[in-house]
């Protein structure tokens, strides 16, 4: 089976918006150094190139510091170089400035004001990154009372936090639950939007990728046929359209659980066209989709057509400055698993290597997590008869993390 594109169901759109900050009074010269590095920070930040972002925006912050607590200029750039740390997996440094971003939004506006619904937001997705499924929950909870309470019932805003929230009951194992939410959000954006929007398609993917992870295909696929039909009538640039990338992904899986690989594989090919012009030939996004159609090629057994989309997919992931890029890594997983169904343990061993990899650098190399990583791919080269120096190397690392637990 194809793993789903997952960037409409969870984008963690954090705060890179408040970059762009406008002409803000500058009062003294440490208010015009600041919107100067700020400034340059976002171009940096567009261009890709973190390092530089980063260290603009650290001196932002020093000059924030002098501005005062009450100034948003100090909470805005605290978000800002949380963003960079969000972005380059490193939670750890992340975590303590967005929780003191929020810290700072209610000394000012209070705990339940809706000016901190963003930073509500922005921690409890990054608690999702981090797997801190309760404490996102927790989180998205307080920020749904926080929108329901100021915006109503039926506000746009409420729906995108139903929409978080029923994807944590997913991620739960509650579907029922799950479902209910997903079909209170659509029913919200149905009834703000009308008949036809995009948030309405947004809805109805990813209410049918709740059905599709249970195999009730009967149930998803009118929602996709829906979903599409919608993306493609209102879609301004259908070359560049990611969330249309989204559906026909998982309109492609829908047709391959059925063995319809012939209209699979032409849906599959579209999405990586979109997600190669939007993203560019190396975004992590692209390696995700690689990962399908490469699944779909190893369903059909055309080995030596997903054999160069895996290698391509896996040199796109050891380069990336995000390897917990949403899905990226659940879908070299996938191929791996396939290629070891079909018994070509020769082709997962790169695959298997290259998940403990980024799984290294996303947990810490003693992490115990690591251990299922390690016994995969030793048990791919205990397959094939390959290195048994390393096969043993691999299995006395998994036992001294195991013993460490």
């Amino acid at each position: 089976m194809i793993t789903r594109i997952s960037h409409l169901r969870r984008a963690f759109p954090l705060v890179v918006s408040l970059m762009v900050l406008g002409a803000a009074p500058a009062f003294c010269d440490d208010a015009e150094e600041w919107q100067e590095s700020t400034d340059e920070a976002l171009s940096a930040y567009s261009a890709g190139d973190f390092p530089r972002a980063e260290k603009l925006l650290q001196n932002a912050l020093k000059d924030a510091e002098k501005l005062g607590e009450q100034d948003d200029r100090l909470y805005k750039s605290v978000e800002n170089l949380a963003l960079i740390y969000f972005k380059r997996a490193d939670y750890e440094k992340a975590e303590p400035l967005l929780l003191r971003a929020l810290s700072l939004k209610e000394a000012k506006y209070g705990n339940d004001a809706i000016e901190i619904a963003d930073a509500l937001q922005n921690i409890a997705l990054l608690y999702m990154a981090e797997d801190k499924i309760i404490e996102s929950k927790q989180v998205f909870e307080r920020l749904l009372s926080i929108r329901e309470r100021v915006q109503g019932p039926e506000n746009k805003d409420v729906a995108n936090a139903l929409n978080n929230i029923a994807e944590i009951y997913d991620m739960l194992g509650d579907f029922k639950k799950a479902e209910s939410m997903f079909k209170k959000s659509l029913a919200i954006r149905e009834k703000v939007f009308g008949g036809e929007h995009q948030d309405v398609a947004n809805s109805l993917n990813n209410l049918a990728g709740l059905y599709m992870d249970r195999e009730q295909f009967f149930k998803a696929e009118p929602l996709l046929e829906r979903a599409l039909a919608m993306q493609e009538k209102l879609s301004t640039n259908k070359d560049t359209d990611t969330g249309l990338s989204a559906i026909l992904n998982n309109m492609a899986e829908l047709y391959n659980s059925k063995g319809a690989f012939d209209k699979a594989e032409p849906l599959m090919k579209r999405a990586l066209e979109i997600d190669e012009k939007a993203y560019g030939k190396s975004h992590p996004t692209v390696a995700k989709t690689l990962s399908n159609l490469a699944a779909l090629y190893i369903d059909e057994g055309k080995f030596d057509d997903a054999a160069p989309l895996v290698e391509r997919a896996l040199d796109i992931a050891s380069k990336s400055e995000d390897p917990d890029h949403p899905g990226m890594i659940e879908s070299l997983m996938e191929v791996a698993e396939i290629f070891g169904q079909q018994n070509r343990f020769d082709l997962a061993i790169p695959v298997r290597e290259q998940i403990l990899k980024l799984e290294e650098r996303n947990l810490g190399k003693e992490s115990p997590e690591l251990v299922v990583y390690i016994e995969d791919y030793a048990d791919a080269i205990k397959r094939t008869g390959g290195d048994q120096d390393k096969y043993q190397e691999l299995k006395e690392r998994a036992r001294a993390l195991r013993s460490a637990k």
